[in-house]
């Protein structure tokens, strides 16, 4: 035990750079919700990794972006935690994107903090070398960077060189969290995130970030109510989909209910693999509006 050490890394970035695909890539299983819409992560999703004597905690944060609602205020004050719970940051930016005044503004936010910081350059396989070393020259005087690290996330392209960089900063004495220990996120947490992705990928720019997932109901083979027809290992969920105006919730039954069938059978499928057991979803939608500015139902959300 003596021997052993740690270091707490917060992987940071403008939203859709591709911070969560990292986060699941380097856990090697899914944690984090991912899509091709920004802003899919809300909240702080910590990723434990052990390798060796080593143990590496990850702390996946929301896009920064400026806040319009309580709820994206909330959003940004889980990277103000994160930020000041890392040893290191991770500030991943989509190399196949363009350095605007985001990036820069982040860049004096970082400079302010002072914590050592890597550049990853993600999304590399979308670039010709030429245009590589161009974001390299680019981004290289932004701030001190420890190393800028090209990658591709969602390929696993160059992470072993990265692991070894990152493996060399838990310098902290011992282990902070148990050889068992994954992650700080409930399987009811999980459940509702992974639903809300199956949402934005089904409905894409239909339906904005004016959603979210409640689970209602979680019944457990013993407990009252759980379905007589369904196995003694398997778990019945009810989950509510919130959404801010009445045309989202047509959008989101679809002609016939068809979308909302789509949707419950693939976040089903999902979350059959994320439990490892049989699922029966139940989904259900209701228009609650202005709940991005409602504390109370930020709260039940746990955001």
């Amino acid at each position: 035990m003596a021997d052993r050490h740690h270091v707490t890394l917060a992987i940071i970035g403008l939203p859709n750079s591709g911070k969560s695909t990292l986060l699941n890539a380097l856990l090697g299983q899914r944690l984090a919700a991912t899509s091709q819409v920004a802003q899919t992560t809300r909240t702080r999703v910590l990723g434990v990794v052990d390798r060796g004597d080593k143990q590496l905690a990850f702390l996946d944060t929301p896009g920064i972006h400026t806040p319009r609602h309580a709820l994206n205020e909330r959003m940004m004050g889980h990277v103000a935690q994160a930020l000041q719970e890392a040893d290191v940051l991770l500030w991943v930016v989509d190399a196949d994107d363009h350095l605007g005044p985001g990036e820069r503004a982040l860049a004096r936010r970082l400079k302010l903090i002072g914590r050592p910081t890597y550049l990853l350059l993600n999304k590399i396989d979308l670039l010709s070398r030429g245009r590589l070393l161009e974001k390299v020259a680019t981004y290289k005087d932004l701030l001190p960077f420890k190393e800028i690290v090209p990658i591709g996330a969602k390929t696993g392209l160059n992470l072993e060189p990265l692991w070894a960089l990152l493996e060399g900063e838990a310098d902290k004495p011992g282990w902070p969290y148990g050889e068992e220990t994954f992650t700080d996120q409930t399987e009811r947490t999980l459940a509702a995130e992974f639903i809300r992705e199956k949402v934005l990928r089904k409905t894409r720019e239909e339906v904005p970030h004016g959603i979210a997932v409640l689970i209602e109901r979680w019944l457990e083979p013993g407990q009252e109510d759980y379905p007589e027809d369904m196995g003694p290992e398997g778990v019945f969920i009810a989950a509510r989909i919130l959404v801010d105006r009445d045309g989202h919730r047509k959008i989101l039954l679809g002609s016939g209910g068809e979308m909302i069938k789509d949707i419950r059978q693939s976040a089903q499928r999902e979350l059959k693999k994320l439990l490892e057991r049989p699922v029966r979803l139940e989904l259900f939608v209701k228009v609650d509006e202005g709940w991005r500015d409602r504390p109370d139902r930020l709260d039940r959300l746990e955001i």
